[in-house]
C-alpha cells in the first residue's frame, strides 16, 4: 500500500500502520514545522518530505492508495456560501483537496476538532463534506468534472473509547472512492481498563515540579480575572488517598494554602446537579471552577485533552507537577521517547497537535481490507 500524509506532524497514521503490521510505502509526508519534521524523520523514512503544502504542484506528487490529513481549520470565513470548491479556496483544506482532485486515492482520512461541526452553524462542515463527495463545480476552469466521487463516512471519536485515558474528541471523515467497495463502519468503542495514574512515570525529574516561587506566584494571581476560589464553600470531603488528579495549572486561583490536603476538597461537576465527589484518578481543570460554562468539569480517571502548551499537571500528595513528555506520549499512544531529541516545549507541542495513534489505528484496521 502506498501512503501519503499532509499536515503530517510526527506521524500518527504511520505509527498506526506499523503497529498493525500493514505493509506500506510512505510516498510523501508534509509539515511546515521544522521540529515536527525532525521527529518524523527520526522515526520514519518517507520517499519525499515536503514543507509548504501551498506551494506544491499536486500533479508532481506520487499517487497513493491512502491519504491522511489533519487539516487546520483557519480562514473558513468564505465557507458555507454553498459555492462548492470555490468556498474553500484560501484554506489549507483546499490544498489537500487539490491532491484529491488530481490523484483520487482509493481512501482518505481527514481529522479535525469537534468544533468544526458547529462552525458557521454547520455550514462550513457541510461545504467540506460536499467538496469531498459530490459537490457541483462552479469553477469549471478549476476542475474539469462535476464531482470527486467518494462515499463519505464521518463520526466524532473520543480517545478514551479506544484504550487511552484521555478525554479527546475529534471528528474523523473517511472517504472511499465510489468505484471500490465502500462499505465501512466506524470501530466500536472498547472498555477503558487504564486510568491516568497507570500511565504516570514512577521517577520524575524535579524540573517538572513547581517551585515554591511559582506556587506563590499562582497564589497571588487571579487567572482571567475570576474570583478567588473559596475551598471552604465546597461541600463534603473527597476521601481518596494516592490520588493523581490532572488539571491545567494556569487556572489555579488564589488559595490561602496550596499545601492543602486533597481529602478536604470536593470538585464541582459539569452537570446542573451542583457538586459531585471526584474519584481517584480524576482529571481536574481548576480553571473551570468559576466558569459559567465549565463548572469545574471533572474527568473520570482520565486526562483532559492534551494541548500544545504542556499545561497539564497532576497532584502528587501536596506537590504539583507537570505531566512529563513521556506521559504525554503514552496519552497519545506513542512509544516512550518517541519525540526525544527536541526540547520539552516542542515535545509538548507535538503531542498536543497529533492524532491519537490508537484512534487512527482502530479506523485503519476496519478500513484496510
Amino acid at each position: 500500500m502506498k501512503v501519503g500524509t499532509f499536515f503530517s506532524g510526527v506521524g500518527s497514521p504511520e505509527q498506526a500502520l506499523n503497529n498493525l503490521g500493514i505493509p506500506h510505502e510512505i510516498e510523501f509526508a508534509c509539515d511546515i514545522d521544522k521540529y515536527a519534521k525532525e521527529t518524523y524523520l527520526k522515526n520514519f523514512n518517507p520517499k519525499n518530505f515536503y514543507t509548504d503544502i501551498t506551494t506544491l504542484k499536486m500533479q508532481d506528487l506520487a499517487s497513493v492508495d491512502l491519504l491522511v490529513f489533519g487539516f487546520p481549520c483557519q480562514a473558513f470565513s468564505m465557507a458555507g456560501k454553498r459555492k462548492g470548491f470555490d468556498d474553500t479556496r484560501g484554506t489549507l483544506f483546499y490544498d489537500a483537496l487539490r491532491y484529491l482532485i488530481e490523484h483520487r486515492p482509493r481512501y482518505f482520512i481527514a481529522e479535525n476538532v469537534r468544533g468544526l461541526l458547529s462552525h458557521d452553524n454547520g455550514k462550513t462542515f457541510q461545504t467540506i463534506i460536499d467538496c469531498l463527495a459530490k459537490t457541483t463545480n462552479y469553477q469549471m476552469s478549476l476542475m474539469p468534472f462535476d464531482n470527486l466521487g467518494y462515499h463519505i463516512h464521518y463520526k466524532v471519536l473520543n480517545t478514551k473509547d479506544y484504550g487511552i485515558p484521555q478525554n479527546r474528541e475529534r471528528i474523523f471523515i473517511v472517504g472511499i472512492r465510489d468505484d471500490k467497495d465502500n462499505t465501512f463502519t466506524f470501530p466500536r468503542e472498547v472498555f477503558l481498563n487504564l486510568k491516568l495514574k497507570d500511565l504516570l512515570e514512577v521517577k520524575v525529574d524535579n524540573k517538572y515540579f513547581l517551585s515554591e516561587k511559582m506556587i506563590k506566584g499562582i497564589q497571588n494571581s487571579n487567572f482571567r480575572e475570576r474570583q478567588p476560589m473559596d475551598i471552604t464553600k465546597l461541600s463534603k470531603c473527597l476521601k481518596i488517598g494516592g490520588d493523581v488528579p490532572c488539571f491545567d495549572v494556569k487556572g489555579l486561583q488564589r488559595l490561602d494554602d496550596l499545601k492543602y490536603k486533597i481529602s478536604e476538597i470536593k470538585i464541582p461537576s459539569a452537570t446542573k446537579c451542583g457538586y459531585e465527589v471526584a474519584k481517584e484518578g480524576d482529571s481536574i481543570r481548576l480553571s473551570h471552577l468559576n466558569s459559567k460554562t465549565g463548572r469545574g468539569r471533572v474527568g473520570t480517571e482520565q486526562s483532559q485533552a492534551l494541548c500544545t502548551g504542556g499545561d497539564m499537571h497532576t497532584l502528587i500528595g501536596s506537590k504539583i507537577r507537570r505531566l512529563t513528555p513521556i506521559e504525554c506520549e503514552r496519552l497519545q499512544g506513542f512509544p516512550d521517547n518517541f519525540t526525544e531529541g527536541v526540547s520539552d516545549t516542542q515535545r509538548y507541542k507535538q503531542m498536543g497537535n497529533t492524532i491519537t495513534v490508537n484512534v487512527i489505528q482502530a479506523i485503519l484496521k476496519t478500513l484496510i481490507k
